[in-house]
């Protein structure tokens, strides 16, 4: 890859995987509302921890694209069908816009595991897993009480800045 290429990559490239994610899902707005929102957060979380800006954000847009493919075939979109069906959809997306290997690797990675918290232990995972959770809870915190709250914050969240996002969000 040529300098003016890595120079174009990481200028365009977060909006570019963007409007891939959400050229994918077409009509399914709840999806590439749930990426954008926790792209979201990832964003907001990158200020605080020290990590590869596009390879989390790469890894917050696409990191569902492959719950289509997993509906499909096995009429679910869990989470073990979403890491397996995922990092296939996401290298096609990502080798199309002119990835290099290695960083469609390591988002592929990142996907592949992105319901596994024991999977990878990096920085871009964990600003991943926090920034996805804090979309998730969203629906599963409002019947609960603020003890149940912290206590499912405390067990959830695996970053600093994440656990306090929460916080803020859920026990205001």
């Amino acid at each position: 890859m040529g300098e003016d290429t890595r120079e174009e990559l990481v200028t365009d490239f977060p909006g570019r995987i963007r409007a891939a994610m959400e050229a994918y899902f077409g009509a399914d707005k709840r999806r590439i509302e749930h990426a954008l929102q926790v792209a979201g957060y990832a964003r907001e979380l990158l200020a605080y921890i020290d990590a590869d800006e596009m390879l989390t954000m790469a890894a917050a847009y696409l990191h569902d694209i492959g719950i289509p493919e997993a509906e499909r075939k096995y009429g679910s979109c869990a989470g073990p069908y979403q890491e397996q069906e995922g990092p296939p959809v996401a290298r096609e997306i990502l080798s199309g816009l002119g990835a290099p290997e290695r960083f469609v690797s390591a988002v592929c990675s990142l996907i592949g595991s992105h319901h596994t918290p024991a999977a990878i232990d990096s920085p871009e995972f964990r600003i991943l897993w926090d920034a996805d959770a804090l979309v998730n809870l969203a629906e599963v915190l409002p019947a609960k009480s603020h003890d149940e709250i912290r206590a499912i914050l405390e067990k959830c969240m695996l970053t600093e800045p994440g656990f306090r996002r929460a916080i803020t969000l859920f026990l205001p």
